[in-house]
């Protein structure tokens, strides 16, 4: 009797997967485009070709190592199941690297498309979320890239790199999103693409086998937002502003001009950290923030002897007052757009829950926000060399 009722409970256990998917029905979708149209949306997904990114069995040059397909609907999910009659393999959306909103959606709210993102439990939170400009997400995804055979790939690694290296992007995951969405005092703000060249010969690939090519998806600052709508394009200075303030800065550059020379001097930032505290001023809330940045000499372009500490003391003086000017200027860009991209607001909300009582609409009172800026540099590393190779050829 116990050998019968152990078969009955490992019987059911042993069969297959009901929901299971082979691989070859498949169809890797890792990039995906929403713009809204007459009908609703119009949705595009791209599709690897995986025997034409594999160099196993090699390629071949009648195949694209990408397709990409469009459809319309009155929802995003009733566009992406409408994409069926032109797929012959089932959309898997688990590999997602990247989604591009056409800029008439981010104007008129982006809600209704992200409940459809974090609702779907095929998809990963992990892709980021870009803005195109100038273009449709569609064009974007139909643009060939020189440097991979995946477009969308190509996007997502040159957005890590970028934000990694330079700082005037913002790699936004889903998750980051929504929770901008959800905090008071806190809009969220999201990169932006644009096509630099002739967009009709980005979409074919032999124009751009060549060395310049003829169409490139270039980064170019951040699109700011007031709750889930667009109001405007932060420039790549306030988008470094930005990531100054939400400590996002791994590695960045600033260029200072030489004393009375003509010239330049590079300072390759290495760490960043910045404390924001709100401060009460005639009884209503202003900002300050102690930014404090390290860097490193990385070019000299004139006559200056780096073993003379006024030298070092005068590049330190210009860079923390180009450094307090592009925080300024980023943070006017965001007041003149009334959005709190900075989160400012959060802030008030935490350290001074009752100043944030007395403000009823918040974006409003930041156009006029008091935010002083205190930046302390340090530097850190002056090179291998203390004159400049100019000033030892003069000799």
């Amino acid at each position: 009797m116990a050998a019968t009722i152990l078969l009955m409970i490992l019987v059911p256990s042993t069969t297959g997967c009901w929901s299971r998917h082979e691989l070859n029905e498949l169809a890797i979708v890792v990039g995906m485009g929403i713009e809204v149209s007459e009908q609703g949306y119009r949705v595009s997904v791209q599709l690897v070709n995986p025997s034409q990114v594999s160099t196993r069995n090699g390629t071949n040059a009648n195949l694209q190592s990408v397709v990409t397909f469009s459809e319309t609907g009155k929802t995003v999910p009733e566009a992406v199941r409408k994409m069926t009659v032109k797929s012959s393999k089932r959309l898997m959306f688990s590999h997602l690297r990247i989604v591009i909103f056409g800029e008439r959606l981010a104007r008129e709210g982006l809600s209704k498309p992200l409940d459809y993102l974090s609702r779907d439990t095929e998809m990963r939170n992990d892709f980021f979320l870009i803005v195109a400009r100038g273009t449709s997400p569609e064009n974007v995804l139909a643009t060939y890239s020189a440097m991979d055979p995946i477009p969308a790939n190509n996007m997502y690694t040159k957005l890590f790199n970028s934000d990694a290296l330079w700082a005037a992007t913002g790699k936004i995951t889903l998750d980051r999103l929504l929770m901008d969405l959800a905090s008071p005092g806190k809009s969220p703000a999201l990169t932006v693409v644009r096509i630099d060249g002739d967009q009709a010969a980005g979409r074919t690939r032999r124009l751009n086998q060549t060395i310049e090519p003829a169409a490139l998806l270039v980064y170019d600052g951040m699109a700011a937002f007031r709750q889930d709508r667009m109001v405007g394009w932060l420039s790549p200075n306030g988008t470094k502003a930005l990531n100054y303030l939400q400590d996002a800065i791994k590695q960045t550059l600033g260029v200072q001009r030489c004393d009375d020379e003509a010239g330049y001097i590079s300072l390759a930032v290495t760490e960043s950290a910045s404390k924001i505290r709100v401060v009460a001023k005639r009884g209503r809330p202003a900002i300050h923030v102690d930014l404090r940045v390290e860097a490193n000499i990385s070019d000299v372009e004139c006559r200056a002897d780096l073993s003379d500490p006024a030298t070092v003391e005068r590049i330190k003086k210009a860079g923390r007052n180009q450094i307090s000017q592009l925080m300024q200027d980023g943070i006017e860009e965001a007041q003149k757009m009334g959005t709190d991209i900075f989160g400012f607001g959060r802030e008030v909300h935490r350290q001074r829950p009752s100043l944030w009582r007395e403000i009823p609409d918040w974006n409003n009172y930041f156009r006029n926000l008091d935010v002083e800026i205190d930046p302390v540099l340090h530097i850190r590393k002056l090179g291998s060399i203390n004159l400049t190779v100019e000033e030892n050829v003069r000799k």
